[in-house]
């Protein structure tokens, strides 16, 4: 009997916030409101109040508990892997939208276009990600090539395969971008050196890079307008390493 009458009520709250949400948006919901209103579709036959609350509480905030691993999630009490996934999936789902909306066929040649196309590919990532924008000889995007993944701060890539896939390309040109997601949105030296190995690799293939943005939440950074962009040509990749001291 008491399991009902709680049942009961939980099915009331939930339908009092749906309305709440039909009506006003999920912008009106608190941060541990719309991990509950999430949780519903994992969990529903329980209240999940207690449990978006305890998320709040374990990660800080609501961003952190949406960006976090399946395996860091579930170090929560009440996180199941179903739970887990579900999270995970619509991070999944608004970084594809993002990506899926930009602009495919517009010339990256100007750093503005250039970065709010590369930003979609970091959304909510807390590794760090380098990728590769192959472009056409008119510098418009070919295709999106992951080249390297890891732990913050350290990345290994894969040279060979880098290479592989670029000449199954017609690409001329690329755009380098990865992610800073602990630091600020400035080149290191280790992104420096990164650099030049990646565009001594492409240099055989006719590949070359015309920049390379760094990306650290909302801010973002350009090597090419930083000034710091290497140039092989005369070894003007040493003298550039001094702007990152």
């Amino acid at each position: 009997m008491a399991e009902e009458k709680e049942r009961a009520l939980h099915e009331k709250h939930r339908a009092r916030m749906k309305e709440r949400v039909e009506r006003d948006g999920l912008e009106s919901l608190a941060e541990h409101e719309a991990l509950e209103y999430l949780l519903f579709l994992a969990i529903p036959r329980q209240d999940t109040n207690a449990l978006a609350h305890r998320l709040i509480l374990h990660f800080g905030d609501f961003c952190r508990v949406m960006e976090a691993e399946p395996q860091e999630l579930m170090q929560v009490k009440g996180i199941g892997p179903k739970s887990a996934q579900l999270i995970c999936t619509v991070m999944a789902f608004g970084r594809y939208y993002g990506i899926k909306k930009r602009k495919q066929r517009v010339a990256l040649d100007e750093t503005r276009h250039a970065t709010e196309y590369v930003k979609p590919l970091f959304l909510g990532c807390q590794n760090e990600l380098l990728y590769l924008i192959l472009l056409d000889d008119r510098c418009r995007p070919l295709r999106d090539l992951r080249i390297a993944e890891g732990v913050p701060n350290r990345v290994q890539i894969d040279t060979r395969r880098l290479l592989r896939d670029v000449a199954r390309t017609e690409a001329t040109c690329g755009i380098l971008a990865h992610n800073h997601p602990t630091g600020l949105a400035i080149p290191s030296e280790a992104d420096l050196i990164a650099t030049v190995g990646i565009m001594r690799a492409l240099d055989p293939l006719g590949v070359s890079i015309i920049d390379h943005i760094i990306v650290a939440g909302e801010e973002t950074c350009s090597m090419r307008e930083r000034g710091c962009l290497p140039d092989l040509r005369g070894g003007n990749e040493i003298l550039h390493a001094a702007s990152f001291r």
